[in-house]
């Protein structure tokens, strides 16, 4: 989840460290108010930003697994 105390910069650069460092996905959640999406990286190529109108899709990673972004920000 996006820190208050991190910059994009940040995030994205950790992010791109655990895929070197072997994680097939990395997600993160950013939960403020004007935003609430969740950007999924796979490669430094491949980034995508969700919003709460789509869903997560596990792909080859987690087979079958799929989540609405939406869900992550209820309650």
């Amino acid at each position: 989840m996006v820190s208050p105390n991190d910059t994009y910069a940040q995030v994205t650069e950790k992010a791109l460290a655990w895929l070197e460092a072997g994680a097939l996905m990395v997600l993160v959640l950013d939960p403020g108010e004007a935003r609430r999406t969740v950007t999924v990286y796979r490669s430094a190529e491949h980034i995508r930003v969700l919003s709460e109108e789509d869903a997560i899709d596990g792909a080859d990673v987690v087979p079958g697994w799929k989540l609405p972004v939406a869900a992550l920000f209820e309650g």
